[in-house]
């Protein structure tokens, strides 16, 4: 990366371009020493969700920018339904599925695609979850001795790498908001496999040792304890931290006893996606309860309505009048996960089937919806934290703060001064890291529902979307798109990479991708 600090500048231009690189080596430079201190992981592995420190970032990777079924494919591999990531260690892959009723951990060799062993869990009862989840969600985590493994219908789970389970932990089943179901994994650092148990007020940070599975330490979460997300893990001052962004806080813990060391308030009502580290500072964003508000759409005034769906021509909208493909949530995805259509919504403020509205009750109904709709439970936010402080840091340390262009589920990722996030119909955008500025907010011709998290390899960043197309951006501040790839899949799991390869979970397959000679 050049360096401009010592050059001569000759006017303002040029002085404001010195700063800002300066500032980009400086969120680079400081971001890996930030980060390289929270796991210590060899070159070409990636150990847990998003890759080495959650950066999701191959430091050191090469993976092709063109490929598909029939180009730079290493192998393929029929997988078992599931949402959780691989994770990679030397020329092992791992990752959980759900084949039936059972709930299955499977290893793979990387390098040929061969499974090379599986071990099952049949449980009493499976943990109730949205038609757009899994019960195999959570991604592994491991530490090169051993992979650590957690389904919310069971717990935690331990095996060696030749697949003997070393040890078991069941777990209470999770009580999560609208019976939506888990969407975190577990994470290590400083000795200590960390999980987020969500059971109501009793939710909490559970610290157990990877060498048998015995609790560490509980940190409670008696409030603000609504989360899909995972835990992020830092270091701040020589000692090891771990938070978790929840609905409208994110809190710090220390990792040694689990004592709360920190929060910030002013997250979202939806915590999906897990926070970054970079450089001095968290990224943390969240969501409204339907994603943006711009996926919602107010219900049409009843003149209007009347005219499209009076039927029998009476003056009143009957519910049975109104088209089931009529929505007042669109998630944009490709086959209308998380949608909402206006009937559902309807009976959230009190319509029932049968029910015949007059101009009055249509009217309120709509006032209801549409406020609703621009209200604090769908306000979205991304929030620039710099790390260090005690207690209440919301006032003291909140660098910048933003409401537009977050994503409802894929993670920010930082790179050289730069944040990007992708959104569901296949809109990336670009912010500054230090002050959030927008610099570029884009379609990447590349539509459908966006549930993976972008990674980036060698200045390119990949986004996989949920109708198999894996878009292919050149990072910088100049938007560019390099190349789409379809797969002619689904993809809802984040994308890994070790030593130059792309490995893809979709719908049926695990896929390795890598320039030939690699």
């Amino acid at each position: 990366m050049e360096i401009l600090a010592k050059a001569p500048c000759s006017n303002k231009d040029e002085m404001r371009k010195t700063k800002l690189s300066f500032r980009r080596f400086w969120f680079g430079l400081n971001g890996v020493l930030w980060l390289a201190a929270a796991v210590s992981v060899s070159a070409g592995n990636w150990p847990g969700f998003r890759g080495p420190n959650g950066a999701g970032i191959g430091a050191e990777e090469r993976p092709p920018v063109h490929f598909g079924p029939t180009s730079n494919l290493i192998w393929k591999a029929e997988v078992p339904p599931g949402l959780a990531s691989p994770i990679i260690w030397n020329d092992r892959l791992f990752v959980v599925a759900e084949p039936g009723s059972k709930l299955s951990t499977i290893c793979f060799d990387r390098l040929s695609g061969r499974q090379e062993w599986a071990d099952d869990v049949v449980v009493e009862k499976l943990e109730p979850v949205h038609e757009a989840n899994s019960h195999a969600s959570s991604t592994p985590v491991t530490d090169g001795k051993a992979v650590y493994v957690y389904f919310g219908s069971f717990g935690l789970l331990a095996y060696d790498f030749l697949g003997k389970e070393l040890w078991r932990k069941p777990l209470p089943m999770p009580k999560t908001s609208q019976d939506q179901g888990t969407g975190t994994s577990p994470v290590l650092i400083d000795g200590k496999l960390i999980v987020f148990v969500q059971i109501g007020n009793e939710s909490h940070l559970l610290a157990v040792s990877p060498d048998d599975g015995h609790d560490l330490w509980q940190a409670p979460l008696p409030i603000f304890n609504n989360s899909y997300s995972t835990p992020l893990v830092w270091w701040e001052d020589g000692a090891a931290l771990v938070g978790l962004a929840c609905a409208q806080r994110f809190t710090a813990f220390a990792v040694a006893g689990g004592q709360e060391s920190w929060w910030v308030n002013g997250l979202g009502f939806q915590a999906c996606s897990t926070p970054v580290a970079a450089g001095d500072r968290l990224v943390i964003a969240t969501a409204g309860l339907h994603g943006e508000a711009s996926n919602m759409t107010p219900p049409p005034p009843f003149e209007e309505m009347i005219k499209k769906c009076d039927r029998d021509s009476d003056g009143l909208i009957a519910y049975e009048e109104i088209p089931d493909e009529l929505l007042f949530t669109d998630r944009k995805t490709s086959n209308g996960r998380g949608n909402m259509s206006l009937k559902q919504a309807l009976r959230l403020v009190g319509v029932k089937s049968g029910a015949k509205l007059d101009r009055d009750h249509w009217e309120s109904c709509r006032a209801r919806l549409t406020g609703f709709r621009s209200g604090k439970y769908n306000q979205t936010s991304i929030l620039a934290v710099r790390v260090g402080g005690k207690m209440d840091v919301t006032p003291s340390r909140v660098v910048w703060r933003e409401t537009t262009g977050v994503p409802e589920i894929p993670s920010p990722l930082a790179w050289q001064g730069r944040l990007y996030l992708i959104r569901s119909g296949g809109l990336l955008s670009c912010r500054d890291l230090e002050t959030g500025t927008l610099l570029y907010d884009n379609r990447i011709d590349a539509p459908g529902g966006y549930f993976a998290s972008p990674v980036l390899a060698d200045g390119r960043i990949y986004l996989a979307s949920d109708r198999g197309t894996i878009t292919v951006v050149k990072a910088g501040d100049m938007f560019e798109v390099l190349a789409h790839n379809d797969l002619g899949d689904p993809i809802i799991a984040s994308p890994v990479m070790a030593e130059n390869i792309l490995y893809i979970r979709s719908a049926k397959a695990l896929w390795a991708f890598g320039q030939k000679g690699n």
